[in-house]
């Protein structure tokens, strides 16, 4: 079977194949990461990242979205570090809590940057809200306590944030996510020879070790430090963690 751009028919001939896991299909169904373990293919050559696909968003037009990407609970979730809406010109969803528009091609101060982003997304699930109609974070906070009754400010919302995405951390970790798979594959990684975005890699390097001072994760093991579990209230997690 040729595959070529655009050819709608053959796309559609091949999900057809997916579902019913079929030929070709049972292997597609797998996914990128276990489809190139069972071909036999080069690791860095399958853009995932801890087993999820990359969304369209490229990490190289978004220097925080290769960091969030790479540590993101999901791996390359498009939902879970919304670089494309945030950190861009006429944001002003996030502007109360801090999350300003940036030069996005620029490492620098990308990890608090980062860590801020991710934890404002860790809400919109719960919350049902949908990224692609935000409404700023103080109208969120406002709506939240009109419903529960209690009173929060609009800065709390980071603090929520922050706990759901520690939570998750250290779940991964249980589970055998740490610091050595906060990483991007070389094909999402390496920069373009041409495009909008040629010459440019994301300085994950750079990145990464601002990101884990500012959310307090150990450089080593990639686990949340006790002390930052139990500022958020997840003491079960550090005796999960640290037995």
């Amino acid at each position: 079977m040729e595959i070529t751009w655009g050819d709608g028919a053959v796309i559609l001939k091949l999900l057809d194949m997916i579902i019913n896991r079929e030929g070709i299909g049972k292997i597609l169904s797998r996914g990128v990461k276990q489809m190139a373990e069972e071909l036999g293919a080069d690791p860095e050559e399958a853009a995932h990242v801890k087993g999820l696909e990359f969304p369209m968003h490229d990490p190289r037009a978004y220097q925080g979205a290769a960091l969030a990407y790479a540590v993101g609970p999901r791996g390359a979730c498009h939902l879970k570090g919304a670089f494309y809406n945030l950190d861009a010109p006429g944001n002003e969803v996030g502007l109360e809590l801090g999350i300003t528009f940036t030069d996005k091609n620029d490492p620098a101060q990308k990890g608090a940057l980062t860590a801020k982003i991710l934890h404002f997304c860790e809400l919109y699930n719960s919350f049902t809200l949908c990224q692609f109609s935000p409404i700023p974070a103080s109208l969120i906070a406002r709506i939240l306590s009109d419903i529960t009754g209690r009173q929060f400010k609009t800065m709390d919302l980071l603090t929520f944030g922050e706990r759901s995405l520690n939570l998750k951390r250290a779940i991964n970790n249980i589970l055998g996510v740490s610091r050595q798979d906060d990483r991007l594959p070389d094909i999402a990684r390496n920069a373009l020879k041409e495009g909008a975005t040629a010459g440019i890699e994301p300085d994950m390097d750079l990145m990464l070790k601002e990101f884990y001072t500012v959310s307090e994760w150990d450089w080593e093991t990639g686990k949340p430090l006790p002390k930052k579990l139990k500022e958020l209230g997840l003491q079960k997690a550090v005796n999960d963690l640290y037995p």
